[in-house]
């Protein structure tokens, strides 16, 4: 049995949405079944394609269908499914649409899993790649050829945390008739619905916001029901199924996510507002700042806030490192979304592979540090970096 939760509000759906009651449980038990009784019903699914089918765990799991149901409610969204990692889903998705001879429109800007399998990998099986500034959607709409299938962007980017406007490249994929996919996971439900805003797919690494705790690896794309059947068709062939005893994680960490979220999104402004005006600091990068380039566009797509937060340290790449490793508490550690503060160089972590000079002209200079704010105590938090930004202010003058 699953509670119905059409027309609920959110923290009631982020609790109640998709979680199986089984034998009057509470919560999803997990379900370390590898395979499911063959009966009628199930031979018909199998039939009919066997999508929502349980049938065998590396094609869905109770608890697969438990979480990927919870997140396409959560985002509005007709269908989805869940994945093993957000690598999964993003590399299954954008093979399940694309094929020799196509091509696609992205930005430098998306992460750096991503942009190498676009600029390294699809080329090898004859898929074209454009890489359009993700604040212009004109440069956008001015990429798209006669062989463009779909558009590819992120709502906020990582690590400079441009804001896009969802609105107006949704309205240009519509334009020329084209699947719109938008990875969510910077912002998270909470924060923005791209369905709502014209988008087909939303794509999810659920090891972030949605599990919370930084103890699982996941994905999840939701969207069209027509389009979400056929990346399933996909990730039967490629294997990317999730694994029962992460995806019950998963589906507890959402059932927080509502209650996380604002702490983050308050978190972050307070840190950036601070930032903005500390003397070892050059610049900072949060869409609560009015002079930040996005503000503008934050207050329609991101209006709650955002718990990402990056900014450049005085003294280049070393001073940042120092900076990093005087934190007494802020964890020095890649990924993101957890309730925990956590900060990185992208220079040397997520975007190590990037060209420099493509690095540079996305503006990750020397210097810069992405942080995800977590939901400690803020004047902790503050203590803590300031007492590591006067630590590396003696270090670059001695």
């Amino acid at each position: 049995m699953k509670k119905e939760c059409s027309g609920k509000r959110f923290g009631t759906k982020a609790i109640w949405a998709g979680t199986h009651h089984i034998e009057g449980s509470v919560v999803t038990p997990i379900f370390n079944s590898s395979t499911y009784e063959l009966t009628d019903d199930i031979y018909q699914g199998w039939k009919e394609g066997a999508q929502h089918t349980l049938l065998y765990s590396r094609i869905s799991s109770v608890n697969s269908e438990a979480v990927s149901s919870k997140v396409a409610i959560l985002e509005a969204a007709e269908d989805g499914e869940m994945f093993d990692s957000g690598m999964s889903a993003i590399s299954t998705t954008l093979l399940a649409l694309l094929s020799n001879g196509d091509h696609m429109v992205g930005s430098a800007d998306m992460y750096g899993g991503a942009y190498g399998l676009i600029t390294e990998e699809f080329p090898r099986f004859g898929i074209e790649a454009t890489m359009a500034d993700i604040r212009d959607p004109a440069s956008y709409e001015a990429a798209i050829k006669n062989n463009t299938k779909l558009l590819y962007v992120e709502t906020i980017t990582n690590p400079v945390l441009k804001v896009c406007d969802l609105e107006a490249m949704a309205a240009i994929a519509k334009k020329h008739n084209l699947i719109a996919i938008c990875d969510n996971t910077f912002a998270s439900p909470w924060a923005c619905n791209p369905i709502a805003m014209g988008f087909d797919l939303v794509i999810h690494s659920a090891s972030k916001y949605l599990g919370g705790h930084s103890d699982l690896i996941g994905g999840l794309v939701v969207g069209n029901k027509q389009l979400i059947s056929d990346i399933f068709s996909k990730k039967i062939t490629m294997g990317g199924a999730a694994d029962p005893h992460m995806c019950y994680l998963l589906e507890r960490g959402i059932r927080t996510l509502h209650v996380r979220m604002p702490t983050h999104a308050q978190n972050a402004a307070e840190l950036a507002r601070r930032l903005d005006v500390h003397p070892m600091i050059e610049s900072v990068n949060h869409c609560s700042l009015p002079d930040y380039p996005d503000y503008e566009v934050a207050q329609r797509i991101i209006p709650k806030g955002s718990g990402m937060l990056s900014y450049v340290v005085k003294g280049g790449n070393e001073a940042a490192l120092h900076y990093l490793r005087r934190l007494e508490f802020v964890f020095e550690a890649t990924s993101l979304g957890g309730v925990e503060s956590l900060a990185e160089c992208p220079f040397n972590t997520s975007h190590m592979f990037m060209p420099e000079e493509v690095r540079t002209e996305l503006g990750i200079v020397p210097g810069f540090v992405r942080m995800s704010v977590g939901i400690e105590d803020v004047e902790d938090l503050w203590e803590d970096m300031d007492q590591a930004l006067k630590a590396t202010k003696t270090f670059i003058n001695s």
